[in-house]
């Protein structure tokens, strides 16, 4: 009879415990009004003196390229580093702020104190992205001394 009491107090003491849980939705939850004030573009010249009529990304910053994506992806993080060996990686951190699966696409181009291309573009790497998500992408250079800034580009999966 003992036995019986505590089986049965234990399990009402679990029932309670399940009653007092909170259900928490998926995280992340993106403010995409927040998230587009702080997209900062800027204006290039196109030729040295004379104002651009366009406005693009700054280096060192991921760049989304394809609009049907820019309101289901946030840029959480974007760093680079030089390695071991003198080659610079650049790592994003990509959260899918959407209730769905993403498959995305990402390059690099690297570029020298001049800011021209240092190097080839790499090559379109791809990422699947889980809802309410994150992953990574990270690419590293072939060149060491040559590169000074850099440019992630980002689009939607075809």
């Amino acid at each position: 009879m003992k036995s019986l009491v505590l089986s049965l107090a234990g399990i009402a003491g679990i029932a309670a415990l399940a009653g007092c849980a909170q259900v928490q939705e998926p995280a992340p939850v993106c403010n995409m009004q927040g998230i587009s004030a702080l997209r900062q573009l800027v204006a290039l010249p196109a030729a040295p003196g004379e104002p651009s009529p366009l406005t693009e990304m700054p280096l060192n910053s991921v760049s989304i390229t394809d609009h049907t994506i820019i309101n289901k992806l946030f840029v959480r993080q974007v760093s680079a580093q030089r390695t071991q060996t003198g080659t610079v990686r650049v790592v994003s951190q990509i959260i899918n702020c959407t209730d769905y699966p993403l498959n995305i696409e990402a390059r690099t181009q690297f570029y020298d104190q001049a800011q021209t291309p240092s190097e080839p573009v790499s090559a379109w790497k791809r990422i699947q992205i889980s809802p309410r998500t994150n992953n990574t992408y990270s690419e590293s250079s072939i060149g060491t001394k040559n590169v000074a800034y850099y440019m992630v580009e980002v689009k939607e999966t075809r």
